[in-house]
């Protein structure tokens, strides 16, 4: 079994930042930067010093923040104060719902975007690596945007793309059923049927994609009992390849005003979970678990 095992929201703020770094000392061997971030600065030069032999993969945002294109290129996607106002169902719906005139506009706007993001964290790393593609809160899987993405392969040098298809598993621990009666189920169905979508797409490229992954069901309770029983359920193949996604960048309450558009989302920033995570990140028994694994 290959694991990549992934933190995202590089770049977001300092202190995420500075986790996630951290967490390179364990078992991390890979972060996705955000092109938008408010240190995005600040990551991209911490990767290309001390990093930069390690994965950095793009984390696509089109839920949080001001874009990376002009405002008004990309009015469909913000508000009145140019920043970005659709949840991850609310623009899918209303693609799909839309006419088709709408949607070829909706196409084209969220292309300026993904074009501009990609552009961006390009023009920071050195030429001639495949770029690592995902995305926050998982939008690449809306599939007009991961056939955009699909499409831009040869342009841009996309070697993968982060599919998250889960197998479905069972473990209680001291939080499982928050993550079988809440949000996390809804998301794992859905991301588990965008999959078989988004997997015909790849056909007949270059692009690579994990086997399976690990990290929905379970996001923002990730435990190493949890991990362990999710990797349990796969097939134990040599040439399996799958991705572990946690989220060890806990934010600090100084950096609070950086949600000051986003309140709701404070506290999933903020959330002592994710310090529980770097715990998991940097465990010796994490490590000798990842080890084992890639030597079976």
């Amino acid at each position: 079994m290959k694991l990549i095992i992934s933190a995202d929201d590089f770049g977001y703020s300092t202190s995420i930042t500075d986790n996630i770094v951290e967490c390179f000392k364990g078992a991390l061997s890979s972060t996705s930067i955000i092109p938008n971030a408010h240190e995005f600065d600040y990551a991209i030069n911490k990767y290309n010093m001390t990093l930069n032999d390690k994965r950095l993969g793009i984390h696509i945002n089109f839920f949080e923040g001001l874009p990376c294109s002009p405002p008004d290129s990309v009015s469909f996607l913000v508000d009145k104060d140019g920043f970005f106002r659709h949840s991850f169902l609310s623009l899918l719906t209303a693609y799909y719902l839309s006419s088709r005139k709408k949607r070829e506009i909706i196409a084209a706007q969220v292309n300026t975007e993904l074009t501009a993001q990609i552009k961006k964290v390009k023009a920071h790393i050195p030429a001639g690596i495949p770029l690592n593609i995902d995305s926050h809160q998982h939008f690449h899987m809306i599939p007009f945007i991961f056939k955009l993405i699909v499409d831009m392969r040869d342009k841009f040098d996309i070697g993968y793309i982060r599919i998250p298809k889960e197998k479905t598993f069972f473990h209680l621990g001291s939080s499982g059923l928050t993550n079988y009666f809440g949000p996390n189920i809804i998301k794992h169905f859905l991301l588990n049927y965008l999959s078989g979508i988004c997997l015909s797409y790849l056909s007949g490229t270059h692009i690579r994609h994990p086997d399976f992954f690990v990290g929905v069901l379970f996001t923002g309770n990730m435990t190493l009992p949890s991990i362990k029983k999710a990797l349990s359920v796969l097939n134990n193949d040599k040439d399996l390849l799958v991705e572990v996604l946690l989220h060890p960048g806990m934010s600090i309450a100084d950096e609070a005003d950086l949600w000051s558009k986003y309140p709701d989302l404070r506290g999933y920033y903020l959330s002592s979970k994710r310090e529980r995570e770097k715990e998991v990140l940097l465990s010796r028994d994490f490590s000798v678990l990842i080890e084992k694994l890639s030597q079976d």
